[in-house]
């Protein structure tokens, strides 16, 4: 009886052994499970949103812009901004031709030709009965607000500042440099054209600097087109299933 009882409780410690490895086992292999789950899921999901930030921040871009532009240049650029009628210098024909590139960070890089003639019915530094040729050529850089605040939209507004030269056959000394600094926006009207506006403050670099008579401003208008890589900042995807890469992971 003393032997029969032993065996029993040996059988019985053998099964417990088992039963309680088994259990351990069977644990372990779904934690494993669950956190291999887990790492596949993050790993994906990180994917995913690495290539939407990457989509959506795509910032790599030329630009092309013709349109007509004003120059204000009474001897007074900074009064009476809107008297437009005996001040303001156009032609009703496109006037002006700009090539822009995108720079790291928030910034761009614009060449700008501009071309306009005098009237004698217009101010000319402070003098009336001047007629002539202008002539402009700047190289700007843009710092986009939308990339600084890190927003995304239809309005695009940025400041402008740079160099340039300009040749007027009114004045005495026909070419002079000038500092330029502005604000201007582009009005998106699809994913790659828009309306653009740009008012320049341009100084001449002169003994008077900055109260010299050869300052003037420059206002202008026009058509800009965006050549791009990648989707523009501003667009985004109405369904995830439209990306075949995506498939898997919404499965999943």
């Amino acid at each position: 009886m003393k032997i029969r009882s032993n065996i029993i409780l040996i059988l019985t410690v053998l099964y417990l052994s088992v039963v309680s490895n088994h259990a351990m086992f069977g644990q372990k292999t779904k934690a494993t499970t669950r956190t291999t789950k887990d790492k596949e899921t993050t790993s994906r999901t990180t994917k995913s949103k690495g290539k939407t930030i990457k989509r959506r921040g795509a910032n790599d871009y030329w630009m092309i812009g013709i349109g007509g532009n004003v120059v204000d240049d009474d001897g007074n650029p900074y009064k009476k901004l809107f008297n437009a009628g005996p001040r303001w210098n156009l032609r009703p024909y496109p006037t002006r031709i700009s090539v822009e590139k995108s720079l790291p960070h928030t910034f761009s890089i614009e060449s700008v030709f501009n071309f306009n003639q005098y009237k004698p019915s217009k101010i000319i530094n402070n003098e009336v009965g001047k007629s002539g040729l202008f002539l402009s050529l700047d190289v700007n850089l843009k710092n986009d607000f939308n990339q600084m605040l890190k927003t995304e939209g239809w309005f695009n507004p940025y400041v402008v500042y740079g160099l340039g030269g300009t040749f007027r056959t009114v004045r005495s000394l026909p070419i002079g440099g000038n500092l330029n600094i502005g604000f201007g926006f582009n009005l998106w009207l699809t994913k790659s054209v828009g309306v653009n506006f740009q008012s320049v403050a341009k100084y001449g670099v002169s003994t008077r600097f900055p109260k010299s008579s050869s300052n003037y401003l420059q206002h202008s208008t026009g058509i800009v087109i965006k050549i791009q890589k990648g989707k523009p900042s501003f667009y985004k995807r109405r369904y995830k299933w439209i990306n075949r890469r995506n498939i898997g992971n919404e499965r999943g």
